[in-house]
C-alpha cells in the first residue's frame, strides 16, 4: 500500500502592527530551509516568521490543526512546534544572533547556519496544553535565561471540515472608463474629402465614437459590475470561535507567490467580510498549492538583562485546497 504523507505550512504571526508597529512580513523561517524530512503522519515545511519593530527576540509556540483532501477523502491532522529567532539588533531580523542552545519545554529546538531555531520535525508533541517554558544558554552579548510563557493557549474552533471552498481571493470586474473625447471635435462627411491637415483629428473622432458605442451597449453590465465588486461575497466567522487571543489573523497563500492576501481581524469582530474591492486586481494565487491560514495569537513581552523578548502562543488552522498525494 502506497503510504501517504501530508504536508503542513505555516504563515506565523507575519504582522503584529495593531500590537507592536511590526512593519515587514516577508521574512521567511528559517533563512535558509531545513531538510522537510517524511514521518508517518506529515512533513515540515518551511513556515514563515514575524519581525517586530523594537523586538530583539520573538519565541513562538504553536498549536496546529491542517486539513488536506488525499485523493477524495479528508484527512485532518494537529501538531505542536517551536520557533525562535534573536535579533542582532533590535527590530532588525534579517541579521540574527547566536543564543546558544534553546528549549521549549525540554525539547531542544534545531539550529539553522542562518541562526534561526525551529523544533525538531520528528518531534510533533511538545507538551504545550500544559506549559511553554523557554530557556535560552546563551552566547555573548545575549544572557541565559529562561521564561515561562503563563497565558492560556488561544484558540479557534470553526470546524476546519467544513471550511467553504469558495474562500479563496474573488477579484473585481474591471470597469472601462467612459473614453476621452478626441482633441477635435470632427465630424465626417464621406461626400467631402478630409484635409490632410485633419488626419490625426479624423482618427481621434473614430476612435471616440467606436468606444463610445461600447461602453453605451454596455452600460447596464457596468452598473451590475460595480454593485458586485462592493458586495460581500462570503464572511469567515471569528469571534464566536476565538478564545485567549489578542489578534487574528487570515492568510491565503500559495507555494509560488507567498503571501497572496492576509487579514488582520479584532477577536471581538462577529466575522470578516469579502468582496471583491478587498483583493487587489494584480493579485495571483496557485490554486494546486493555495492554502487558507486562520491565526489566533496572543502574545508577552518581557526586559531580561536588558533585551526585549516577545513571547507568543498561537493556534494555526490551515486548509489545503488542492487533493494531493
Amino acid at each position: 500500500m502506497k503510504k501517504l504523507y501530508y504536508a503542513a505550512s505555516l504563515l506565523a504571526l507575519v504582522s503584529l502592527s495593531l500590537l507592536t508597529g511590526c512593519k515587514k512580513d516577508t521574512t521567511p523561517f528559517p533563512t535558509n530551509p531545513q531538510s522537510n524530512g517524511v514521518y508517518p503522519d506529515l512533513a515540515y515545511t518551511t513556515p514563515w516568521f514575524p519581525t517586530i519593530a523594537d523586538a530583539d527576540g520573538i519565541f513562538v509556540s504553536a498549536q496546529v490543526t491542517d486539513e488536506k483532501t488525499v485523493i477524495i477523502s479528508a484527512f485532518v491532522n494537529t501538531y505542536e512546534y517551536g520557533m525562535a529567532k534573536m535579533a542582532s539588533s533590535t527590530g532588525n531580523f534579517n541579521s540574527l544572533a547566536d543564543a546558544g542552545t534553546i528549549t521549549l519545554n525540554d525539547t531542544v529546538l534545531a539550529k539553522s547556519t542562518a541562526l534561526s531555531y525551529l523544533s525538531s520535525i520528528s518531534n510533533f508533541t511538545l507538551n504545550l496544553a500544559n506549559s511553554a517554558i523557554w530557556s535560552a544558554s546563551g552566547n555573548g552579548s545575549i544572557a541565559a535565561m529562561t521564561y515561562t510563557a503563563t497565558r492560556n493557549n488561544p484558540t479557534y474552533s470553526y470546524d476546519i471540515t467544513t471550511w467553504d471552498s469558495k474562500w479563496v481571493p474573488i477579484l473585481p470586474r474591471v470597469l472601462n472608463a467612459v473614453p476621452p473625447r478626441p482633441t477635435i471635435n470632427f465630424t465626417i462627411n464621406i461626400n467631402v474629402p478630409s484635409h490632410p491637415n485633419h488626419a490625426d483629428s479624423v482618427a481621434d473622432t473614430l476612435a471616440y465614437n467606436a468606444a463610445l458605442a461600447i461602453y453605451k451597449s454596455d452600460s447596464a453590465t457596468h452598473h451590475v459590475d460595480s454593485t458586485y465588486n462592493a458586495t460581500v461575497q462570503y464572511t469567515i466567522p471569528i469571534k464566536n470561535y476565538t478564545t485567549n487571543a489578542d489578534s487574528v489573523f487570515i492568510y491565503m497563500t500559495d507555494n509560488v507567490n507567498g503571501v497572496v492576501y492576509k487579514r488582520t481581524c479584532l477577536p471581538t469582530d462577529s466575522i470578516a467580510t469579502f468582496k471583491p474591492n478587498d483583493f487587489p486586481l494584480t493579485t495571483l494565487y496557485d490554486i494546486p498549492t493555495f492554502k487558507l491560514q486562520i491565526n489566533a495569537i496572543n502574545y508577552q513581552s518581557v526586559l531580561i538583562a536588558p533585551k526585549k523578548y516577545y513571547f507568543l502562543k498561537m493556534a494555526s488552522s490551515i486548509k489545503y485546497y488542492q487533493a494531493t498525494k
